[in-house]
């Protein structure tokens, strides 16, 4: 059983949560020493969503100094100029009736097009399991600034009556000719704002990485104040593990003077799931690189955002690349910044409208998961009046039989589609497609019965040489009910329509190679093709931040002094099939100087008993790596915490050996 309290609109109160978040953690260090623990007996979660400032204020976002919003949308949106981005979002899963301070605090960050609610069913797992274990655990999973861009006021609506068709009137009922719903009509009286991919939001070109480890770091000292001798630990699913470590590589001290402030020493652990972190290597970029990226941060992304073309450093001035030197001449550095989508888009295949139809086909799976036709392919008061028609930005859900509910979504994102194929960080194991019923595709969840072979098949034993894919017997391991509510629950959800590509994208550079030699990226460098030139800042930027005295765009100098433990987990059917996938950032940093380490390394040995499976140090070594057999990318995440899955026993293990 889950406790959760539904979105409020950002722009409704700036302070509201804010003061909420930290007036509450003021409580639990005021009510909490000793680490006493209070809790209900049936075992159900309380779930809350906070908006807290951050330190991060970049150029041209709403709420950064002298920036004035004249997006109609935005204004739409937000109900006025009067609102700020510059905020870190995070939703705290606990035991239900828990006032006291939890003996840790796990902090997760979501993965390429992931929202918090990403994290919802391993929160409830592991809550539950840390209980029962005698630890007070509690898990808050991270919303990138992005997600505040979702325009949700209508879906939360949709959920308080849990009725799909208020949803699709929200997202969709425009295009469709619909009357407004009265409970629309009733406030906010309009639908749902969507930002396209250029001069709506070309603000997001200034979102880089360090910005988003400052938001983290918001959330981070949070949580210091809430948990028991600031037991917090710190972690990601697939790209959010990179946030992670780059949130531990990073030295807040910005001024290049005095001692440093480095992530890592906030945290008592990393935790690694389905992704391998990054590494200290590559780290000398050539000028061209550097000053490719000093021209992408100082204005050039911006308005090539903005403008959708290229320009100079001034953000003003066309160019190309071939003729940059006399294009922008009298910039420095005059180079050429080419243009992108300022937030991310999977061409063909993911986009934020159809994004936006998983809280619709969720919502309608909590009262008609399996009998009634898929909403966005619902006829509205004429044959061919659907969304998935009407919406040109949803062709691609074309290609999906007619459908229930649970058929659409399970067609959409389980291992065995051919889109979570193409899209293998959507892909989870759901269950296998029903029979056909009334002309529509039904879904067989794992809970129903003996599931057919052909979605249980054996990969093969484990691989010894590298490179290495998928083994191992296949799993079904995620539970459908379960699922759909993460989608749309509370004041987070499940997906990021607006993940923020193009600022996370500034330290890095798109190569070119031509006649066998780089001419952009790692010019000077023999390649064969345009990818063998790129260049870009991975765990270390001390050639851009303190060789050129950008710390401002990066301050990545920390990685070889990371000492906490770090705690792996991989997938066979994922991602990260085997351990070796974690020794570049095994071998990036220090060895573990925790209470729970003894001196052993980090590596053991990288080549025993094979270059698949490196011996890891373990606990002793403080790198510990736990691979689930038969998990799918997210399935680390979503599966039941049973027979099949070691990852929730060993996390709560992690957790309570390492707080202090």
């Amino acid at each position: 059983m889950i406790h959760e309290r539904p979105r409020t609109p950002l722009g409704s109160s700036k302070s509201e949560r804010a003061l909420r978040a930290t007036t509450f953690a003021a409580l639990l260090v005021a009510l909490g020493a000793g680490g006493c623990s209070s809790s209900s007996d049936d075992g159900s979660i309380d779930q809350e969503t906070f908006d807290i400032p951050s330190r991060a204020a970049p150029a041209d976002t709403p709420g950064s100094p002298g920036v004035a919003v004249t997006s109609p949308k935005l204004l739409a949106q937000f109900g006025g100029s009067d609102f700020t981005l510059n905020r870190a979002r995070y939703t705290r899963w606990r035991m239900a009736g828990r006032e006291l301070q939890p003996d840790a605090i796990l902090i997760l960050v979501p993965g390429f097009e992931g929202g918090a609610g990403n994290f919802a069913i391993l929160a409830e797992n592991l809550i539950r399991r840390s209980h029962d274990e005698g630890q007070s655990v509690e898990v808050w999973g991270i919303d990138r600034r992005s997600n505040q861009l979702e325009d949700l006021a209508g879906a939360d609506i949709a959920e308080e009556e849990l009725d799909g068709q208020i949803a699709l009137d929200w997202f969709f009922g425009g295009e469709l000719g619909l009357p407004l719903h009265p409970k629309l009509a009733a406030g906010p009286n309009r639908r749902a704002q969507f930002h396209d991919t250029q001069g709506d939001v070309p603000f997001i070109a200034n979102w880089t990485p360090q910005v988003f480890s400052q938001d983290i770091d918001a959330v981070v000292e949070e949580a210091r104040r809430a948990a028991r001798n600031q037991n917090v630990f710190l972690g990601g699913h697939s790209a959010g593990g990179g946030f992670a470590a780059r949130y531990a590589a990073t030295d807040f001290n910005l001024s290049g003077a005095g001692a440093p402030d480095p992530g890592y020493a906030k945290v008592r652990g990393l935790v690694l799931l389905e992704g391998g972190g990054g590494s200290t290597t590559n780290a000398d970029l050539s000028e061209d690189t550097l000053d490719r990226i000093e021209a992408k941060f100082d204005g050039g992304l911006f308005g090539a955002v903005r403008d959708n073309a290229p320009r100079c450093v001034d953000g003003l001035t066309a160019c190309t690349i071939a003729t940059e030197a006399d294009d922008c001449a009298g910039q420095r550095p005059p180079k050429c910044t080419l243009p992108t989508t300022a937030y991310a888009v999977v061409a063909g295949i993911l986009n934020a409208r159809i994004l936006a139809t998983s809280e619709i086909v969720a919502i309608q799976a909590a009262t008609d998961p399996d009998g009634g036709r898929l909403l966005p392919n619902v006829p509205q008061g004429a044959p061919d009046n659907t969304a998935v028609e009407k919406v040109p930005d949803l062709a691609t859900l074309r290609i999906l039989p007619p459908s229930t509910a649970l058929g659409g979504l399970g067609g959409f994102i389980d291992d065995d589609g051919s889109l979570a194929a193409l899209a293998s960080f959507l892909a989870t194991s759901v269950g296998a497609p029903g029979p056909v019923v009334d002309g529509l595709v039904t879904w067989q969840d794992v809970t129903e019965g003996p599931l057919p072979a052909s979605v249980l098949p054996n990969n093969g034993p484990q691989p010894t040489t590298l490179p290495a894919g998928v083994w191992g017997q296949e799993r079904e391991a995620t539970r459908f009910d379960r699922l759909t509510r993460a989608f749309y629950q509370g004041q987070t959800n499940f997906i990021d329509l607006y993940y923020p590509s193009s600022g996370l994208g500034v330290t890095s550079v798109g190569g070119d190679c031509d006649g066998g030699t780089c001419v952009v990226g790692d010019v000077g460098a023999s390649c064969d093709q345009d990818s063998d030139c790129s260049q870009g800042v991975n765990l270390d930027s001390t050639a851009l931040s303190v060789g050129r005295g950008r710390r401002d765009i990066a301050n990545l100098t920390q990685a070889p002094a990371i000492d906490v433990p770090v705690f792996a987990v991989g997938g066979t059917n994922g991602l990260t099939t085997v351990p070796a996938a974690w020794i570049p950032f095994a071998s990036s940093i220090a060895p573990c100087t925790a209470l729970s380490c003894d001196g052993t390394p980090r590596i053991v040995d990288a080549d025993s008993p094979n270059p698949a499976f490196p011996t890891y140090g373990n606990a002793a070594g403080g790198f510990e790596v736990v691979l689930a057999e038969g998990f799918t990318h997210v399935d680390v995440l979503t599966a039941e915490d049973d027979a099949d899955n070691p990852i929730i026993a060993a996390l709560a293990a992690f957790l309570a050996r390492n707080a202090t």
